[in-house]
């Protein structure tokens, strides 16, 4: 059956950016993560009666006693129905040793968890808190007022048990996973990073792992000294969600790789504040809140992260005791660091872009800044580059829930850090133009003073100015906070009196040799004609270091473009599919650079005739829950577009939106047939880019995606 939303269907544009032809590519979707919640246990049924005939008499009174056991099970999660708690009655649910116990009444139920989509009341039927063992005792209560009549007093109908030793192969040492993981596996437990590393491992402390409807896993952590956590929208996307999950912290090794576990203390999810889409976070409580205070709490880093600079992400990859990824081979240094300072996510420009290791289940990790130990970034995303959703975005939407005070740590002292300050600049001639809006501060900033290296001084956080005579001049901008406090950053710039030189580009011709002094700006151009499709600009090769910058009619600045890469070195490329126009490209010389190549090119095409077909994919595959997502660009003098999935293994469902990401709920068209010979026949313009999403319904493989416009 097919749904449409609209009369006149439009469709949208899609995520997936990345094709791994070499590698097995289903082992790469079931162990990493791109959006998705990590899968560990399995789900049971049974049907263990609580009933009198297992009434046993004690101090307490006569106990209804059962046992649940699951061989080499790491956890056991009962589900509960037709339970009877009114008036005095008791349910305890623990470990054999009594070391983790959890009991339940009629007016105590933190320890439940409640699954709406079962059915679950949360006084009749719900699940007991998780028992981290292969063996859980069951001891029932019976009012001793109001129960003598009564025999059955609820059933066990079901338990998840979680076998975490099923983890071990994407989780080996010296293998890489791809997408999430960088090269080598870095992620190291928490206990091997004590001695060496103690403030990274002091502020792994508030991280916890989420276990989410009895068996997906992700990461969360405290945030500020109140009750509140964060993590991702796609692993608690709604309230109904956090009311089945558990938040486990101390969950981690006693010694480093050892196998003996601290205590772990588990609370349940309990108010779900705000979350959002497109940053990809949630903001929640937990019940039993003075339990987990002993852990402490992250504090926030509100501002734009910068190039190399060095991060850390304590997290609970794989579901694993608490990792910290500290360490990169794939950065020059050896250490994490950021590696795009802004890159799309679920969004443009909402993202940080890091080589620092994770994998599923990371997902609601911290990204700490470790200039100041607070978090900067939400991570959320792989693909080397991983990706961190900005806390920058993110705090605006939730600065009410914190009084509009910026959170800080519980170990970050009660001095506040100095501002940082910044500034970027863009010269026409001896004419510069100075923005420093990009510093920061832990209160606000209140004054910034520039001096411009030719004894003339000026205030604001945005000024422009006349140099008298080309030159290099060192110019500083000292900036001071709220807090009294201040700092100062000088930068060389160069400024010439000539008029800049454009230099036009041909399709499809390299530029070579291309050599530039630190802060040089460089333009180039190319006029693309109509009719023209995967436009692309490209740098390679050389010494030093060239930024890219793209924009279409106008010439780019530093902070106006339509593409940058945000890439170290020269092998940088932006990909535009806007079309006919003439298209300025700025190299800007970060660091002087020499012996570059540039290259423009792009593919003409004609209006398409009938059924002009093409294949997105010739092998979908997935399983259920998972997202593949695909980007089609409309032809011209297309009209209608029909998006089809054929053949292959399993089921998919097919969704296609307009304009915006495609979800479960927002989409312009889904078909969903019990086979994969799905279709979306759209109404579409030239130009357009159609989003199109393929959402397991079982395992599926094979699945052919193919788009026709006519």
């Amino acid at each position: 059956m097919k749904k449409c939303k609209y009369a006149a269907l439009l469709a949208t544009a899609i995520y997936a950016q990345y094709s791994f032809a070499a590698i097995d590519e289903l082992t790469i979707l079931q162990h990493t993560q791109e959006a998705k919640k990590t899968t560990i246990a399995k789900h049971a049924n049974t049907h263990v009666n609580l009933s009198r005939q297992f009434t046993i008499e004690t101090t307490q009174g006569p106990v209804i006693t059962q046992t649940v056991s699951h061989p080499n099970a790491d956890y056991i999660k009962l589900h509960f129905s037709q339970v009877n708690l009114n008036g005095d009655a008791k349910l305890v649910v623990r470990s054999e040793d009594n070391s983790e116990r959890y009991e339940y009444s009629s007016n105590n139920m933190d320890a439940a968890t409640i699954d709406s989509l079962n059915g679950d009341d949360g006084v009749h039927s719900f699940s007991s808190m998780s028992v981290s063992n292969d063996s859980v005792i069951i001891e029932y209560y019976p009012d001793p007022k109001n129960s003598k009549q009564q025999h059955q007093f609820g059933v066990i109908d079901s338990y998840f048990y979680g076998t975490e030793s099923a983890n071990i192969n994407i989780n080996e040492q010296n293998k890489p996973a791809p997408l999430s993981t960088c090269g080598i596996n870095e992620r190291k437990d928490v206990q091997c990073w004590a001695n060496s590393n103690p403030t990274e491992f002091d502020r792994s402390r508030p991280v916890a792992r989420l276990v989410i409807g009895g068996r997906s896993l992700c990461t969360g952590w405290r945030v500020g000294s109140d009750n509140k956590l964060f993590t991702n929208n796609h692993c608690i996307e709604t309230a109904s969600e956090l009311a089945s999950t558990e938040v486990w912290f101390n969950y981690q090794n006693k010694s480093c790789n050892g196998t003996t576990r601290e205590t772990i203390v588990k609370v349940t999810g309990k108010e779900f504040f705000k979350t959002d889409y497109t940053l990809d976070y949630t903001l929640f409580s937990v019940n039993d809140f003075a339990n987990i205070e002993q852990f402490g709490y992250l504090g926030l880093d509100v501002r734009n992260a910068q190039q190399s600079e060095r991060i850390y992400i304590p997290q609970h990859g794989s579901g694993n005791p608490k990792e910290l990824s500290i360490e990169s081979d794939q950065d020059t240094n050896g250490l994490c660091q950021v590696n795009a300072p802004s890159t799309n996510g679920r969004g443009s420009n909402t993202d940080i872009g890091y080589y620092c290791d994770t994998i599923g289940g990371s997902s609601g990790s911290p990204v700490v800044a470790a200039s100041s130990n607070r978090v900067i970034a939400l991570h959320h995303l792989g693909g080397c580059y991983n990706k961190g959703a900005k806390i920058s975005k993110i705090w605006p939407q939730v600065a009410t829930y914190f009084n509009n005070t910026v959170p800080v740590g519980d170990n970050d002292g009660t001095t506040p850090l100095p501002p940082t300050a910044r500034f970027e600049y863009n010269c026409e001639q001896l004419q510069c133009n100075f923005d420093a809006t990009s510093s920061s501060s832990a209160g606000t900033i209140n004054s910034y003073s520039w001096n411009f290296g030719d004894n003339q001084t000026d205030t604001g956080a945005t000024v422009v100015h006349n140099f008298v005579s080309e030159g290099d001049y060192d110019v500083s901008v000292t900036v001071q906070d709220s807090n009294n406090n201040t700092n100062t950053l000088t930068q060389t710039i160069s400024v010439s009196n000539g008029s800049p030189t454009e230099v036009e580009l041909t399709k499809g011709q390299a530029l070579t040799g291309q050599s530039a002094a630190l802060n040089q700006e460089t333009i180039y151009y190319i006029d693309v004609p109509a009719n023209s499709t995967n436009i692309s600009i490209d740098i390679t090769g050389g010494s030093g270091d060239a930024d890219l910058y793209v924009k279409k009619s106008t010439v780019p600045s530093t902070n106006n473009y339509d593409c940058r890469p945000f890439r170290n070195g020269n092998t940088e490329s932006c990909n535009i599919s806007q079309g006919e126009g003439r298209f300025y490209i700025m190299l800007k010389a970060y660091n002087s650079y020499q012996n570059v190549t540039i290259l423009a090119n792009y593919e003409n095409s004609a209006p398409p005739t009938d059924n002009d077909t093409r294949v997105l994919t010739s092998r979908a595959y997935g399983f259920p829950d998972f997202w593949q997502r695909y980007s089609y660009v409309v032809p011209a003098g297309a009209t209608t577009v029909n998006i089809k999935t054929l053949g292959g293994e399993g089921n998919t469902n097919l969704y296609v939106r307009a304009d915006a990401a495609v979800t479960k709920t927002q989409y312009d068209c889904l078909s969903n047939n019990k086979d994969n010979n799905e279709s979306c026949i759209l109404e579409v313009s030239s130009g357009q880019t159609l989003q199109i999403g393929l959402l397991g319904v079982t395992n599926y493989d094979w699945v052919k995606l193919v788009a026709t416009a006519k």
